[in-house]
């Protein structure tokens, strides 16, 4: 039967889950963040490896008067 006392029983039900999904969430953004930071700082040892390839295979340093940024 519905009464009262169940329907604000289910509003404290709802939300305790949004209060948990919100912070699911936050740890969420939390690991997108720290995924997207070490993708770049594998991407920059990748990019100096690289570079090191160039300079043992060439006997110097590569110049370029290009930018590194696109």
């Amino acid at each position: 039967m519905l009464d009262e006392n169940s329907i604000k029983e289910r509003l404290e039900i709802l939300n305790s889950d949004i209060a948990k999904v919100q912070e699911n969430l936050v740890t969420l953004e939390k690991q997108t963040k720290d995924g997207i930071a070490m993708l770049n700082a594998l991407n920059g040892a990748k990019q100096q490896c690289q570079s090191f390839l160039n300079e043992l295979n060439n006997g110097e340093p590569e110049t370029s008067d290009s930018s590194d940024v696109e």
